[in-house]
């Protein structure tokens, strides 16, 4: 099989369909791994719903997270590692993932116990916010207490 170089995934997209790529970050974590798991792109077709897992064009990268929700022409979309919500334009939005690869076995974005995954990551999300939260006030005590101790 003969590797074909794109000048970039969207290319590929428009060529072949579909698109494989490793991900770079720990912006979905748990779900996909830094640098470890494969995931399967392949164009957007929009309107696209709540939870879907979407590629968009951001400062010159491109990111992957999942979307929430849609108001006004823009989709609202979070990284499952993340605690900001972004407001991303739907003209923005190039791809979406369709499956990725845990541990050699795929797991496709329509699987059910994937889908209820990602209904129960986005619900207790406040939780997560609220640990991260806990954590920067505790570090900030600890660092001012230390600072009169020693």
């Amino acid at each position: 099989m003969d590797l074909i170089n794109y000048s970039n995934f969207e290319e590929a997209l428009r060529l072949e369909g579909q698109y494989v790529t490793i991900l770079n970050g720990s912006s979905m974590y748990p779900m996909v791994r830094h640098c470890k798991d494969p995931v399967l792109l392949i164009p957007a077709v929009k309107p696209l719903k709540r939870y879907d897992v979407a590629v968009y064009f951001k400062q010159d990268k491109y990111v992957v997270h999942r979307v929430l929700g849609f108001r006004q022409g823009e989709y609202i979309i979070r990284g499952d590692n993340c605690v900001a919500k972004e407001y991303i334009p739907e003209d923005k939005i190039v791809a979406v993932v369709s499956g990725f690869w845990r541990n050699g076995i795929f797991v496709p974005a329509s699987n059910h116990l994937y889908r209820t995954y990602a209904r129960i990551w986005v619900a207790i999300n406040p939780l997560i916010r609220a640990h991260h939260f806990t954590r920067r006030v505790i570090r900030y005590i600890s660092k001012k207490f230390r600072k009169h101790i020693f």
